[in-house]
């Protein structure tokens, strides 16, 4: 699952960054139970070259609907201090 995340956003971020700008573009997993299949959350962390405005939730859907599988999305300006460097260390770009 991880590995079909990374290829699906290494796809889609040319057409990321030409229709929204998309510079910068990386993922970690939340998994809520042992076997990381139940409730597992893809988090998408991308940087701009420009703020969005409402169409940041579009940008969600469409990364959401082609990846077929739930996702949160934020950018780096986004995260709490305290978790900051622990979020950082943990995402994979592509």
């Amino acid at each position: 699952m991880i590995e079909e995340a990374h290829h699906r956003l290494t796809s889609l971020k040319p057409i990321l960054m030409e229709k929204w700008g998309v510079k910068k573009l990386g993922y970690f997993y939340e998994y809520r139970d042992v076997h990381h299949t139940v409730n597992c959350e893809l988090n998408v962390l991308v940087e701009l070259e420009k703020p969005l405005g409402w169409e940041f939730f579009t940008l969600k859907e469409f990364i959401q609907e082609k990846l077929e599988i739930p996702i949160d999305i934020c950018t780096p300006r986004a995260l709490k201090v305290a978790l900051k460097e622990e979020i950082l260390s943990k995402v994979r770009y592509v």
